[in-house]
């Protein structure tokens, strides 16, 4: 997953939505990871948008077996 900084308005909204906290505002990138915000930009452009929400893997796993 990309995430395009053209196309990114800065609300800070996917930060949270993110469940394992790799996302960050790119003033708050931290220093080993720095050198992933180039990639991003350059790979967000050639990925198509996500337009929906969707289950992670196995999460439909964990739910039925816990209806179990």
């Amino acid at each position: 997953l990309y995430i395009d900084p053209e196309e990114c308005i800065d609300c800070e909204a996917c930060v949270a939505e993110c469940p394992v906290e790799a996302i960050f505002h790119e003033s708050a990138v931290p220093e080993p990871w720095r050198g992933f915000v180039a990639l991003n930009a350059e790979m967000a452009p050639l990925c198509p948008p996500v337009t929906e929400r969707r289950e992670r893997a196995g999460h439909r796993t964990l739910h039925r077996l816990e209806q179990q």
